[in-house]
């Protein structure tokens, strides 16, 4: 519970940053966004995005947490869990921001973090961490007048991380993927 109100903090003092970096309160759109990262193990994912109204650029942050379980190969058994999660900044080029939807392109800077925790042995985690740049971009529209969607895709192949626990268990990964499927309310 402790991890849900503190990735609300950061989700809040996200959102301040951005409307100190951006000034002008008079925002065409203002949203709010959960995503299906809620439905994973120990899950969460919201978005906050912020558009002028003469402006196709639009500025937000993100947070996404998730837990994988990394399994014996040859019993199947859980040796280890994994929670990770990613956070940062994000800009958009939307096309036609003026229409109900649009397509868009853009870059998100993330720091993508993961633990792994052994479960049958007593031994220290091992955090690893990386920030790198994600380039993608996707499809977001509106539904009526106070109602959003996005499904967004985002790549970086130059992400690593390896995680490695003194029992010799480990865990890399080369390239890394952020997908967003979203709703939310806009203001």
């Amino acid at each position: 519970m402790k991890t849900v109100y503190r990735s609300m903090l950061q989700l809040a003092m996200g959102a301040c940053l951005m409307w100190l970096q951006i000034g002008s309160p008079r925002a065409d759109e203002l949203q709010l966004m959960l995503g299906a990262g809620i439905f994973a193990k120990d899950g969460a994912e919201w978005q906050i995005n912020y558009r002028q109204s003469d402006s196709r650029f639009q500025f937000g942050y993100r947070y996404v947490r998730w837990k994988e379980v990394t399994e014996d190969p040859f019993t199947g058994r859980p040796i280890a869990e994994n929670p990770a999660s990613m956070t940062g900044p994000l800009v958009n080029y939307q096309f036609t921001p003026e229409d109900s939807s649009t397509f868009y392109v853009g870059v998100e800077l993330l720091k993508w973090t993961r633990t792994e925790i052994a479960l049958n042995v007593v031994l220290p985690p091992d955090t690893e961490s990386t920030t790198d740049l994600y380039f993608g971009g996707g499809f977001s529209g509106r539904i009526g007048r106070h109602f959003v969607y996005n499904l967004g895709l985002y790549l970086s192949p130059s992400a690593q991380l390896n995680t490695r626990l003194s029992n010799g268990n480990s865990t890399e990964s080369s390239g890394n993927l952020d997908g967003q499927v979203q709703i939310g309310v806009m203001f």
